[in-house]
């Protein structure tokens, strides 16, 4: 499918298959046949042709219109352009059974294959095999346009929606000026209903899965949510730590203060992972044990299996309940907030988990298998369905670098210690709190200093120049002070306000750090301010997780 700045959700919807009659059963099988020959001719010539086709600064795209002059030839044409009676493939010719439109969408659908390959190519250090290559017989769907299908609703038959499908599969050769057409019964649900209203359906897709089940996945482009908020909004940034023993650690950062943290704590999912952890290791021991003597380890393979994918569907199950604890708690500061949402990328987290750094057995193997990918995939497509910006420079949700932001302190960006793991001190200034709300305010500060249009919220213009540093932002802190002693034309007063973060502040139009105050270490016990320690480790219980403020 064609590129697109907007949203695209994929409803899947089943086919009728047992009320369909034999002739749209073959006309259905042959349709999506024909469309696997011609795609797979489209991908065999781009492997040709690959150097005269790449283009684009990282050559990553497929160049559409040189592909086109490779295989369509055209005789009706504008002035600007001269007929193509002769072209290297022609696709016309081999495929007489097909319309030009589509053979145009299975060249697009070849195209978004190959560059997808292009993609993984650049991106993986292990050999990619080509679409071409692949041995797979299985049938791949073209994407088909708007303008070509159309779902009608009826009320006389007993199936209520049909899938309206353009034939060209006999049309072409007889030569007729309008293609003739195909009925598919749909068994569409209020789900799919509800799914498809949400937006404008783009294009589709006929799937036939290994199970030998048809279904339509229909492309709905989403509509972007343009309602501006009543009234002028305050500015908060929620900044989100993700974790095992804790799942979540939110802080929400206002210009003031630190509004609040809560975590999200799932104890039945760390204690039915650890069980199912040490019921695989057992059996992988006892299935290498009987391998290395030689003996039957059909049962115990068949066990391990079973416990496998019982594991990963307790996995998904509480990750669910997680992204929807963490929807409506979103959704609840957006109605008080303008929100932007920062959640930090755990990029090389199995990396640092490894034996060289001294990590152990048991923290290893929950790193290796936790999910933190789904969660922020899941939560990113969640908020792109409510309507907010996921991407772009004014987008409201942003995945940020974790780098340093367990590490060092938000009050005065000094690196702290941290003598047990959920507990942070810094030796700089004394302030001790929580490591994971330490991390979450960071990466909530990390968006701040990543986004233009947040850095004059206070009126006092960029928090720090990244520019004059000369550093990549995503690697720094934003809480690194500037020297002690102002320059020629700046006044003590605008040092040490450029110096310093008020709005991180416990208490409001008051700063951590004021000259003219005595620098202690402060206590933290006030509700919406710096909470103790103590108070931080009491958590509420509540279904699905642990929610804690």
């Amino acid at each position: 499918m064609g590129r697109s700045k907007g949203v695209t959700i994929t409803v899947r919807v089943p086919v009728a298959w047992d009320t369909m009659t034999k002739r749209k059963k073959q006309r259905l099988r042959q349709i999506v046949g024909r469309d696997t020959r011609i795609i797979r001719s489209f991908l065999g010539v781009i492997e040709q042709h690959e150097r005269d086709l790449l283009s684009g600064r990282n050559k990553t795209r497929i160049d559409d219109g040189a592909l086109d002059r490779l295989t369509i030839t055209t005789i009706k044409v504008t002035s600007k352009y001269q007929p193509r009676l002769i072209v290297p493939h022609d696709m016309k010719k081999r495929f007489p059974r097909c319309s030009t439109g589509e053979l145009i969408e299975c060249r697009r659908t070849a195209i978004g294959l190959y560059e997808s390959y292009l993609a993984l190519r650049k991106r993986s250090r292990s050999n990619v095999s080509r679409p071409c290559e692949s041995t797979n017989s299985g049938r791949i769907p073209r994407w088909i346009y708007s303008l070509k299908f159309k779902l009608v609703e009826s009320t006389s038959s007993v199936t209520c929606w049909w899938l309206d499908l353009q034939d060209s599969f006999e049309s072409v050769l007889m030569k007729k000026v309008i293609h003739d057409r195909l009925l598919i019964p749909l068994k569409m649900s209020e789900f799919h209903t509800s799914q498809i209203k949400k937006g404008e359906v783009k294009a589709l897709q006929l799937i036939n899965d290994r199970h030998g089940k048809w279904w339509v996945h229909f492309a709905v482009r989403l509509e972007e949510n343009l309602s501006k908020s009543k009234g002028n909004l305050p500015v908060a940034v929620l900044g989100i730590d993700l974790g095992i023993k804790k799942a979540a650690c939110t802080a929400l950062v206002t210009p003031e203060k630190v509004r609040e943290t809560r975590y999200f704590i799932q104890q039945d999912k760390v204690k039915s992972i650890e069980k199912y952890d040490q019921l695989v290791a057992e059996l992988q021991r006892e299935m290498d044990n009987r391998r290395n003597k030689k003996q039957s380890y059909d049962k115990v393979a068949y066990r391990l299996k079973e416990l496998k994918s019982k594991r990963e569907n307790i996995s998904k199950d509480y990750d669910l309940i997680l992204l929807r604890h963490l929807l409506n708690y979103i959704t609840m500061l957006s109605k008080k907030y303008t929100l932007y949402v920062s959640l930090g990328r755990l990029k090389y987290i199995r990396d640092k988990a490894r034996r060289q750094n001294r990590t152990g057995r048991l923290h290893r193997s929950m790193i290796n298998s936790w999910s933190f990918a789904r969660i922020t995939n899941g939560l990113k497509h969640q908020l792109s369905q409510l309507g907010w910006t996921v991407d772009g420079k004014k987008a409201h949700f942003r995945i940020v670098s974790e780098a340093w932001t367990s590490s060092l302190c938000w009050k005065c960006g000094s690196k702290g210690r941290r003598p047990k793991q959920n507990h942070f001190i810094c030796p700089t200034c004394g302030h001790q709190t929580n490591a994971d709300r330490n991390g979450a305010i960071n990466i909530a500060a990390r968006l701040i200093m990543l986004t233009d249009s947040l850095h004059s919220v206070r009126g006092r213009g960029k928090w720090m120049d990244s520019v004059a540093t000369g550093k990549n932002p995503q690697l720094m802190s934003l809480l690194q002070r500037r020297s002690d002693v102002s320059h020629s034309k700046e006044s003590a007063v605008d040092h040490f306000v450029q110096t310093d973060l008020p709005s991180f502040g416990d208490k409001s139009e008051k700063s951590d750090n004021d000259p003219a105050v005595e620098s202690t270490v402060e206590e933290l016990a006030v509700f919406e301010s710096d909470t103790s320690i103590e108070k931080q480790e009491k958590e509420t219980r509540s279904l699905g997780g642990t929610v804690s403020q």
